[in-house]
């Protein structure tokens, strides 16, 4: 089984801004798991455990999907969902291009057994993971709501491979499909 994702790479740029929205936030007395930056990342689709069998159908099925450029901004923090919080994240604007994209990978996925999205789709970047909400948390986040990450330009999905470990996420590509 192979724990797999649809992934739109940061540049180093944006991760950087992640790194230093995370240093501001961590000087509360909440408990988070913080993102390491280098792994930040938006996810597309989320496969879960699929068989080795699967997995090489969802590359042949993907390697025929094609979708338009998108320009997208990462500004502002949040915490999520609003009413007890779980997650610290950035969030995306994309002018609708994500829903869109998702919207067209869940047709393609679909007859493969892959379930398509039930939720919405909303870009954003997971910054951490809130294992113990603090109100000094939300009182940090007032600093930062508003931060600037930059822009990107979006022609690649990665399809990753995410292997868990005690010391976090190990994240491997397995296939980009580009513009």
């Amino acid at each position: 089984m192979v724990r797999a994702f649809f992934a739109v790479e940061l540049t180093d740029d944006i991760r950087n801004q992640c790194d230093a929205v995370q240093d501001m936030l961590r000087h509360t007395d909440a408990k988070l798991n913080w993102v390491n930056p280098a792994l930040a990342h938006i996810t597309l689709k989320f496969l879960g455990d699929i068989s080795d069998d699967l997995l090489h159908r969802v590359e042949g099925v993907m390697s025929e999907f094609s979708f338009d450029p998108a320009e997208m901004t990462v500004s502002g923090v949040q915490l999520h969902p609003r009413k007890r919080p779980r997650i610290v994240w950035a969030d995306v604007s994309d002018n609708g291009w994500g829903e869109t994209t998702v919207a067209g990978m869940d047709k393609l996925l679909a007859p493969l057994g892959i379930p398509s999205e039930t939720r919405i789709f909303t870009p954003h970047v997971t910054l951490g993971r809130i294992k113990r909400y603090d109100p000094s948390l939300r009182a940090a986040l007032e600093k930062v709501a508003g931060h600037a990450f930059g822009e990107m330009r979006v022609d690649t999905i990665t399809l990753k491979k995410s292997t868990l470990t005690p010391q976090g996420p190990v994240y491997e590509d397995i296939m980009e499909i580009t513009i």
